[in-house]
């Protein structure tokens, strides 16, 4: 359920604001509003999220090494705590980067003095030295070899070549250029090269040790992290409170769950802050707290909070959109055998994961609910991995076989037609419930007693057009009837009659005597007609995308059941066929059952009793100490 808010007003002494603050922080059950007009002169601190950013870089840093295989835990004491801890992992991250780039560049300068052979750096300079010469070392393309112009060279030594390259030495009495060549400047030889580069690779191993040292304090890394967070929420909630009476008294405004009202004036007893109760401005949105213990109701307002958050006004609608989405879900992948196999998948999930978090726990009993659910549907229409076994008759077909009133094919019982107007139905219903709850609520809440009328009206509109145009050619393809043209015309004639209804409604409705204004309200009233048509015609994609998924499956099957006419080819590759076939259908059903089934539930069905876009209530709250409670 939604819960009920209530404005409040703290006011306390200006000195004593930090600690005041705290206090309602640490309470964590109100929702600070940040005054934002002109009139007052607000606290106006600078907040900063730099610390947070840092310290969250050290918390992926810590979960980075940490999971690493040659990361042991902690091997050495470590005096560093909050800040420090994370400013330590992220200078010894930076330098560990450095390191590497280093060994890189020396790789690269190692790769190619080894081409040149073991020589030594300082015999080269006592040779330039004895002999007042200078020794340059060269690169060319192998084609350009011949063209080069040696012409002030004393002498040229070839030193290494492949098939795209020449390295050659060259000794001349001052520097030449060479044209089509490149000077290989050497500052070190082989031995310094390797010298420097296991000097550098000790440094790594022993900047990587401490840094694995300091991600086994992953824990501390995390407090610090919240620590920060809470910093920056104190912070913006003092930023945002109002000085008066020359700064001796300050003024915040907050939200708080009436329920938590009582708890909260009984916390600041003995502070010295008055909470005053007062009454929301026009128009302000009023924060949307969906308060609930069910199971159901926690899995509902997940896929709900994946759409929009619902107005403050709303009734919660969680565990209508759950149970619709499972209906939807079941009906759209449509295969026991899919539904079986993940149902199996994700209560082996459940088993393997000991300690999840909230949110994953909830994912896993909803995955369970959704699998079960279209284990049990695919079963009752007699679906199995695409397969459709003559010698099983599916539950629903036979139920639907002995109801009298239940029109359905005995030589076809998967008929399209059956299921198409079946699908066309399920909506009807669905969208009337959300008329039907729409009434409730503008009869609770509102005082609003025209639009729960409009409201049955529109419902007895729905079906008395159902049963006109359904029966008008000949009969339904669910329902069976003895004179379908008598139903057809008392469906006509009901729809005249709601018709007429309606149109005196909208105009009672928009409150005047004016007549172009009571026109003009009846005729854009019944224009909802259309979008009535267009939401129920919507829900042929129950139909639709079960369908699909069905012929997929059984092409899939049907694919390898040639190829595996092949022979001992086909032993091999027929298995692969059905497995991989399967396994992508599996995935296009999924995406279309989660897409499709929330669709269905948030434009069509939303728009009916729903008014949305509500803001999500924030708790002002300290998150350190939350998470030490909750450990």
């Amino acid at each position: 359920m939604i819960s009920k808010m209530q404005k409040l007003l703290l006011v306390g002494p200006q000195k004593k604001k930090d600690e005041i603050i705290k206090t309602l922080q640490k309470a964590g059950v109100v929702e600070v509003m940040p005054y934002k007009g002109k009139e007052f002169r607000t606290d106006g601190r600078f907040v900063t999220t730099a610390d947070a950013d840092t310290a969250l870089s050290a918390l992926k840093l810590a979960d980075k090494y940490g999971a690493m295989e040659n990361a042991k835990g902690s091997r050495s004491e470590i005096n560093l705590h909050g800040s420090e801890l994370a400013n330590k992992i992220i200078e010894l991250d930076a330098s560990c980067k450095k390191i590497k780039d280093e060994l890189t560049l020396l790789g690269n300068k190692l790769s190619t003095i080894e081409k040149l052979g073991d020589f030594s750096l300082d015999d080269i300079r006592l040779i330039e030295n004895k002999g007042n010469v200078r020794i340059q070392i060269w690169e060319c393309p192998k084609k350009s070899a011949e063209e080069i112009n040696f012409e002030k060279v004393l002498a040229v030594f070839k030193i290494y070549s492949d098939s795209s390259s020449v390295f050659f030495l060259t000794c001349a009495k001052e520097p030449v250029q060479l044209r089509k060549c490149s000077e290989i400047v050497v500052e070190e030889d082989m031995t310094g090269l390797k010298k420097a580069i296991t000097e550098l690779k000790e440094k790594q191993n022993g900047t990587e040790s401490a840094i694995f040292d300091l991600a086994a304090k992953r824990g501390e890394l995390y407090d610090n992290y919240l620590a920060e967070l809470d910093k920056i929420s104190f912070n913006r909630a003092a930023k945002g409170t109002v000085s008066e009476f020359d700064d001796k008294v300050f003024l915040l405004q907050a939200w708080c769950p009436k329920g938590e009202l009582a708890n909260l004036k009984k916390t600041f007893e003995n502070e010295c802050a008055a909470i005053i109760e007062i009454e929301p401005e026009k128009d302000e949105t009023i924060p949307t707290l969906i308060d609930s213990k069910k199971t159901v109701d926690e899995m509902g307002r997940d896929l709900v909070n994946i759409y929009d958050t619902p107005a403050y006004n709303d009734w919660d609608p969680s565990s209508w959109v759950f149970f619709s989405f499972t209906l939807f879900f079941a009906m759209i992948v449509g295969d026991g055998g899919y539904g079986l196999l993940l149902f199996v998948f994700m209560l082996f999930l459940k088993i393997k994961l000991k300690n999840p978090g909230a949110a994953m726990k909830r994912f896993i009993n909803l995955s369970l609910v959704l699998t079960g659910a279209t284990a049990v549907y695919g079963i009752l229409t007699g679906a199995f991995f695409g397969w459709f076994p003559k010698a099983f008759e599916a539950p629903l077909i036979t139920f639907c076989k002995n109801m009298d009133f239940i029109k359905i094919d005995k030589t076809n019982p998967d008929t399209t037609k059956f299921m198409m107007q079946l699908s066309v139905l399920i909506g009807m219903v669905h969208i009337c419930l959300s008329l039907i709850l729409r009434g409730l609520r503008a009869a609770k809440d509102e005082k609003d007693f025209i639009t729960p009328l409009i409201n049955i009206a529109w419902i007895g509109g729905i079906w008395s057009f159902f049963f006109w145009y359904a029966f008008d050619k000949g009969g339904s393809t669910v329902f069976n009837a003895a004179d379908p043209a008598a139903i057809s015309a008392n469906g006509l004639l009901m729809l005249e009659i709601f018709a007429g209804i309606l149109v005196v409604l909208y105009a009672i409705q928009a409150k005047t005597f004016n007549p172009f204004k009571m026109v003009y309200a009846s005729f854009f009233g019944l224009y909802n007609g259309v979008q009535f048509f267009s939401d129920i015609l919507s829900y042929i994609r129950l139909f639709a995308l079960g369908l699909s998924g069905a012929l997929l499956a059984q092409t899939f099957n049907n694919l390898a059941g040639q190829v595996l006419d092949l022979g001992v080819v086909g032993y091999i590759f027929a298995p692969l066929i059905a497995i991989f076939g399967h396994l992508l259908n599996i995935a296009l059903c999924l995406m279309g059952g989660v897409i499709h089934g929330l669709r269905l539930n948030f434009l069509e069905w939303y728009r009916w009793c729903f008014d949305g876009s509500g803001r999500k209530f924030v708790p002002f709250k300290n998150l350190t100490a939350n998470a030490k409670g909750n450990d």
